[in-house]
């Protein structure tokens, strides 16, 4: 790996920790609602999109995650009146999810609790990068998930054959 290796070794470390609890269900203390990570980054997907009118695959593809776990998280967030489900007409397949006023209100307030302390030092330790250099990180990062993604599927049914 030669000079990416303490690279990698910081994106193993972010991917691991982020991974760590990702169903775990984080406890909104406003309205006592709780919400698991995939569950928060679609409703903050639809927020920042909202005038995009994604349909569930284009959101599982965007956001790296499963088709099902969507599906899954698509039902506790409508459970809860933060997303609106929409069908296309002739296509009953494609939906087309919205944020609800909850549901911006619910993004809004946990990004201003919990999610911009996060981002916030993470941001200004890219300040430094030109915005030439930010797009090549951001095209690094997205290959790289969009090849590890693909040889964890590989694997994943390469281990179903040997079973």
């Amino acid at each position: 790996m030669g000079r990416y290796r303490e690279l990698v070794r910081a994106l193993i470390y972010y991917s691991n920790s982020s991974n760590r609890g990702m169903f775990k269900k984080t406890l909104n203390p406003v309205n006592g609602i709780a919400l698991s990570k995939p569950e928060y980054q679609i409703l903050e997907y639809l927020c920042e999109f909202e005038n995009e009118n994604k349909i569930m695959a284009d959101i599982a593809h965007d956001l790296g995650i499963i088709p099902s776990i969507v599906t899954k998280s698509t039902k506790v967030l409508v459970g809860h009146g933060f997303v609106e489900r929409y069908r296309i007409a002739g296509n009953r397949k494609n939906i087309v999810l919205k944020p609800t006023q909850a549901g911006r209100e619910m993004y809004i307030e946990t990004c201003a609790r919990d999610i911009e302390k996060l981002f916030i030092p993470f941001f200004k330790s890219l300040d430094s990068l030109t915005d030439e250099q930010l797009k090549t990180v951001e095209k690094a990062i997205y290959t790289l998930g969009a090849d590890w993604g693909a040889l964890s599927e590989d694997l994943l049914e390469k281990m179903d054959q040997d079973k």
